[in-house]
């Protein structure tokens, strides 16, 4: 016979490491554009800019800092704002290493000014039904590299373009 307290314990088990994996995270929404994302706990919001476009989050304890912002596409396509997105980076100097999306996202990373950086954006609907993209900015030191690899693919699962 099969042991039920085996399975209790194991389901316990994994509750309360779920639980505590999202009490790390919390989720910030933008009004203006219906986008939202995820942030590490420990990071503190800094002063929204006027026009409420974004945020941008620092961590407490180290060199991170995130930034989460809607907008609209200003351009003709979605792969056209992808091209034109990574040719702004690498003009300014940035070593892309990383480069990968589909018809509705893409992801950019590298090195930028001695720092790691990921960019991933999403392009969806807000409650309006207008075509919105959310922007996800992640920058860390090198040094913090094995703080930061690790909770990128969370933080970016998180970033969603509408709601409705």
């Amino acid at each position: 016979m099969r042991n039920p307290l085996k399975y209790v314990i194991l389901a316990m088990a994994y509750v309360i490491g779920s639980s505590s994996a999202l009490a790390d995270i919390m989720t910030y929404h933008n009004d203006r554009f219906d986008i939202k994302g995820r942030v590490p706990i420990e990071f503190i919001a800094m002063h929204a800019p006027e026009n409420g476009d974004g945020r941008e989050f620092r961590s407490t304890i180290n060199s991170g800092r995130v930034i989460i912002a809607g907008s609209y596409n200003l351009y003709d396509s979605f792969s056209e704002f992808r091209k034109e997105s990574k040719r702004l980076y690498v003009e300014d100097g940035a070593d892309i290493t990383l480069e990968t999306g589909g018809d509705d996202w893409f992801v950019l990373s590298g090195f930028h000014r001695g720092q790691i950086f990921y960019t991933r954006v999403e392009q969806g609907r807000n409650c309006d039904g207008e075509v919105v993209l959310a922007s996800m900015y992640i920058e860390y030191n090198p040094v913090d590299r094995s703080t930061y690899d690790d909770q990128i693919g969370g933080l970016a699962k998180g970033l969603q373009a509408g709601s409705c």
